[in-house]
């Protein structure tokens, strides 16, 4: 087993300056000892390089973690929102059930990701995953029972949001420590493929349990999540840079972090672009219920679908971005996701058969996921390796932003409908992206391949 020295000849620590931009600092790097073999382009065929990082036995344990987990979040997020609208009939409602996991999503990020840097990465994934897993059995009961209320569903949200802080950073930090720096645009792709699979597959079981018994929706999500947590037992240890951070307070961590992210025109500019795409485009996932029910007049198995037809777009997004991850002019192919993105999202929005609907949501799906794999991978290549907990904490964020943009959308829903909204929101991101390919080409010619080359 490879000894890591105190400190790395070439590594930067938080409480210095960073690289102003690029890849990580080499050094010797935890990967070194959990990876078998070089860590370097695979000459195995098409095949080795769609799957290489799974070839490595700790990736393969968070995969199927990561497999597990996906499976419950995705029953939650089309259960509660179904539960919500059940409950009220209001979109204003989905809103607020929605802003209730995000305010704690917007506090907690960065603490998240302090931690996610600090501490054993593996037992911060299994501890997140017990508690999301007890968040859905107590749902389970609370609607088994009959005894389910607006506010339980908005208590059960905060405490949610105030979980998924600290799970999804260590998530993403740890897969660069398991698979190293060459295969981490490869691992990343496979992680949201993995992740996607489940929103075909779970979306549809979800619809046929919440036909037969709303409960059993949730009961499988606890299931699911409980299942994860065992299969994640099975990573290895993987420490954050405590040595560093034990230098300096909590607080002075997070003001790194940001001082890295916003210090950097390349880092700064792509969290810029998830921001816009999560604020004002991913939202229209909250409101399928409102769609299903007052626009395509469908059952509960036909919400199912069409969830599922969203995650089989995404599934071909991300698998497409696995294969390509090294690829050259991915900046270009991220634009064109998404003005293709906006573009979907006017033509769901004008759709009112529903056929028509599930290939539009199909499109929806690969434009939207092709997108956000190619902005992950792009700003961990550009991460000081150190920072990857709070780099990807501020990537969070951006994430728990769109609970906030849910709520004054969905009075908008209640008010002019929801195709109109939908509608308006996809003429504003495609002119958005039109513009942002005209400004800054420059930028796309710079998003060449670093170490994933």
């Amino acid at each position: 087993m490879l000894k890591r020295s105190n400190r790395p000849r070439h590594e930067t620590t938080p409480a210095e300056t960073p690289r102003p931009s690029g890849p990580p600092d080499p050094g010797v790097s935890p990967a070194a000892v959990l990876t078998e073999g070089p860590i370097e382009a695979s000459d195995g065929g098409a095949w080795s390089r769609l799957f290489g990082s799974l070839s490595i036995p700790g990736f393969r344990w968070l995969w199927f973690g990561t497999l597990f987990a996906t499976a419950g979040m995705q029953m939650g997020i089309i259960s509660q929102p179904w539960l919500a609208y059940h409950i009220s009939g209001s979109a204003t409602v989905l809103g607020l059930v929605a802003l209730s996991r995000g305010l704690p999503m917007l506090v907690f990020s960065f603490i998240g990701g302090v931690a996610a840097d600090r501490f054993d990465r593996r037992k911060l994934l299994i501890t997140m995953q017990s508690l999301l897993g007890l968040l859905a059995l107590t749902t389970a009961l609370l609607v088994h029972t009959g005894a389910i209320q607006v506010w339980h569903l908005v208590a059960l949200s905060i405490v949610q949001g105030t979980v998924f802080p600290f799970y999804m950073p260590t998530r993403q930090a740890i897969i660069p420590e398991l698979v190293g720096q060459q295969r981490m645009g490869n691992a990343i792709a496979l992680s949201s493929t993995g992740m996607n699979l489940n929103r075909v597959l779970a979306p549809t079981a979800a619809g046929l349990l919440l036909a037969l018994n709303p409960s059993l929706a949730f009961y499988a999500a606890a299931t699911f999540y409980t299942l994860s947590a065992l299969t994640l037992v099975g990573l290895p240890h993987v420490h954050g840079e405590r040595r560093e951070s034990a230098r300096q307070g909590p607080v002075k961590d997070m003001l790194v972090g940001l001082r890295y992210v916003f210090g950097q025109p390349v880092l700064a500019t792509l969290m810029g672009l998830a921001f816009v795409v999560v604020l004002l485009g991913m939202p229209f996932q909250q409101f399928l219920p409102v769609f299903q029910a007052d626009v395509l007049h469908v059952d509960e198995l036909g919400l199912g679908l069409m969830y599922a037809f969203v995650g089989i777009g995404s599934l071909v997004g991300s698998l497409s971005m696995a294969y390509f991850a090294g690829s050259r002019g991915r900046g270009l192919v991220q634009i064109a996701s998404g003005v293709g993105f906006g573009f979907a999202l006017v033509l769901f929005s004008l759709s009112t058969t529903y056929s028509l609907s599930l290939a539009v949501l199909l499109l929806l799906g690969l434009a939207s996921q092709g997108y956000m794999t190619i902005n992950n991978v792009l700003i961990m290549e550009n991460t000081n390796r150190a920072l990857y907990g709070r780099v990807m904490s501020v990537y969070m964020m951006t994430w728990s932003l769109m609970p906030l943009s849910v709520l004054p959308m969905g009075a908008l829903v209640d008010r002019v409908g929801a195709p109109m909204t939908v509608g308006g929101v996809g003429i504003l991101l495609t002119a958005f992206f039109f513009v942002v390919a005209l400004v800054r080409q420059d930028l796309w010619r710079r998003q060449q391949p670093t170490a994933a080359s």
